[in-house]
């Protein structure tokens, strides 16, 4: 008995290996299928008539993103101001020469008005909705090649990831060329931002938390205030028979000039600043910040460790309005009358004073990264408040959001008021560039500055104009055989000079594509007419991209950066009735000599033009290693 036993138990334990066997050749075998899938997915390409249309909607989609994340910046978390804000001009900070330039504030009267992240990315997706349907235009400028059917309005969907943005927008496009040959059909179109919103945010939020704890601005301003005595009278006592007279007019724009002056050094700990700055001192003597008065009282902790890189300004304008009370006082007059003592102290007089006062004024701050090529500005204001000598930030109440829709100006541009020359220079050579179309962004205003023309004979090129007034303005140039160029420019006083240093490229539009059989690569092949091969440059050491079809009915020529030696990524897919069969990885440094006599350029990919889904997975997997078979790309 005992002996069958152990047979029945043999033959159990011999079954159950069986389906273990089975069951993880059925896990491999789906997990090898999925990965072809996404393979397949990922490297399903655009029909190459229909690539201009799918890059123009997806430049629209990055471009509307832009200017969506660039006007919640400059406003402090929103698209449109608010009715409900407009209408009072206490619960915002009027930042430009118009009412439309406006940043609400997060903290006034007792008000805490900190827009949440939610409503902030609502705000970007409404906005980027309206920029995107403005940018397409309906697809105008593709009618005459393609018969497009738009389904629907675009609906944006915005995400604030830990290092960028990602804008969505659900636009479904059916596209067919004129004969119907190459159909193109796609629900929605993806760009990513490098805006790091979510740390930016947390640092603006951190900071006005501790501002309401801290009240920092508050005693800074109490600080300069009591170092003043002899302009700004608080309390004294003096032996002194002759009245003491202030007006309330030179002492409250001596705090402005002394806020205006000193806030400026405020710096977070945690966020990167220069301690071998120069600071001002009363005698006019040189100090560097780390040896100053400010490194010791103007460092302030938010008590969270760091911030990422990210930077902080703070600004104050004394043209921004306050609310100052001064008490007591008369007709403008601050007095401090003399008290004559009796009998035998009657030649002796005591001057025994004290003031106080209450302040109300907005704080700007800036929360810059300057990790991206085009960096990163958001911007806040609150109101710093000042009771009776003391700090006052008390919340009585929080702000409600709701979406509401607002007028927006159209009369930015017209308010040129700030005389500034802007110079066009040429990056590598540093010769003059005429012919630069320069357009002035504030905002989310854009203003047509004009072309740059000769100066002096040809000596400099520029424009000397009159610009709208705004703190944090972009500066965009264009120009051909030059890559566009964007940097920040204040227009906050006449006769600044800008200049802006313009990357050369080369555009080499002669383009061949080689092939090479996998098994053979000594052995070179045209495509075929069935084939085309897409290709992407990407330099290395910067942002730059390049990218076109070959062969191609559009005009899309390469371009290389020629202000100095680049190493750049090469990538090529070949595509066989829109299946990739092949394809380059590698890197690549030509020389600017032979970059500048170029006419044309031969590109060399592999292929392996047969084999199971497998075997082709495989394949491209490795393509960096197979790529290496083949010549680098050859400049002629």
């Amino acid at each position: 008995m005992s002996l069958m036993r152990e047979k029945r138990g043999a033959v159990k334990r011999a079954q159950l290996s069986i389906f273990m066997i089975l069951g993880v050749l059925l896990l491999l075998a789906g997990i090898v299928w999925f990965a072809i899938i996404n393979a397949t997915e990922r490297e399903s390409p655009v029909p190459r008539e229909a690539a201009p249309l799918n890059a123009f909607i997806t430049a629209c989609v990055k471009d509307a993103g832009d200017a969506a994340m660039r006007q919640i910046g400059y406003t402090g978390g929103y698209a449109d101001i608010p009715q409900s804000i407009a209408a009072d001009s206490t619960s915002y900070l009027r930042a430009g020469p118009i009412d439309s330039l406006r940043q609400p504030y997060w903290w006034h009267d007792g008000v805490s008005s900190v827009p949440p992240l939610d409503f902030i990315r609502e705000e970007a997706e409404r906005m980027a909705a309206r920029e995107f349907a403005s940018c397409i235009d309906n697809l105008s400028a593709f009618r005459q090649t393609y018969n497009i059917a738009a389904l629907r309005e675009p609906i944006a969907r915005v995400s604030f990831n830990e290092k960028d943005v990602s804008v969505s927008m659900n636009y479904p496009v059916h596209a067919a060329t004129k004969d119907n040959a190459t159909t193109f059909s796609q629900d929605s179109f993806e760009a990513s931002l490098p805006i790091r919103f979510t740390r930016i945010y947390g640092l603006a939020t951190t900071l006005m938390e501790r501002e309401d704890k801290d009240a920092f601005i508050e005693h800074r301003t109490i600080d300069l205030m009591a170092m003043d005595e002899n302009t700004i009278p608080l309390s004294g006592m003096e032996f002194d028979c002759s009245p003491r007279v202030w007006q309330q007019d030179a002492v409250r724009q001596r705090i402005q000039e002394l806020m205006s002056v000193n806030l400026p050094f405020i710096k977070v700990q945690g966020t990167p600043y220069s301690t071998t700055q120069y600071v001002p001192q009363p005698e006019g003597e040189k100090e560097t910040f780390g040896n100053s008065y400010y490194a010791q009282h103007y460092l302030w902790d938010l008590g969270a460790g760091e911030f990422g890189g990210l930077r902080t300004a703070f600004t104050y304008d004394p043209r921004w309005p306050m609310v100052f009370n001064a008490r007591p006082g008369s007709n403008g007059l601050l007095k401090a009358e003399p008290q004559q003592g009796a009998d035998i102290l009657s030649k002796i007089c005591l001057n025994i004073y004290h003031f106080t006062y209450d302040l109300s004024f907005p704080i700007k701050v800036d929360v810059i990264d300057d990790t991206p090529q085009q960096p990163y500005v958001f911007s806040f204001a609150f109101k710093a408040s000042i009771d009776h000598n003391q700090p006052s930030r008390g919340n009585t109440g929080y702000a409600l959001f709701d979406q509401e829709d607002t007028i927006v100006s159209d009369e930015y541009c017209a308010n040129k008021d700030v005389e500034a020359t802007v110079l066009t220079v040429d990056n590598a050579t540093g010769d003059p560039v005429k012919g630069v179309n320069l357009t002035f962004v504030c905002g989310r205003y854009s203003c047509d500055m004009g072309q740059t023309e000769w100066f002096g004979f040809g000596a400099a090129a520029g424009i000397v104009e009159r610009f709208p007034r705004c703190v944090n303005g972009v500066l965009k140039a264009k120009a051909g055989g030059y890559l566009g160029s964007s940097q920040f420019m204040q227009t906050e006083m006449d006769g600044t000079t800008t200049l802006v240093f313009l990357t050369p490229t080369k555009e080499i539009s002669a383009i061949k594509v080689v092939k090479h059989p996998l098994s053979n690569p000594g052995q070179a092949q045209l495509l075929s007419a069935s084939e085309t091969a897409s290709i992407v440059l990407a330099a290395k050491d910067s942002e730059f991209k390049s990218y076109t079809l070959s062969p191609s009915s559009a005009t899309l020529p390469l371009q290389f950066l020629t202000d100095t030696q680049h190493t750049y990524h090469v990538s090529i897919r070949l595509l066989t009735d829109e299946e990739v069969t092949g394809g380059y990885e590698g890197d690549w440094t030509p020389s600017l000599a032979q970059l500048q006599g170029a006419e044309s350029i031969t590109l060399h990919a592999v292929q392996q033009a047969t084999g199971t889904d497998e075997e082709q997975f495989a394949f491209m997997s490795d393509l960096g290693t197979h790529s290496a078979k083949v010549p680098l790309p050859q400049l002629t």
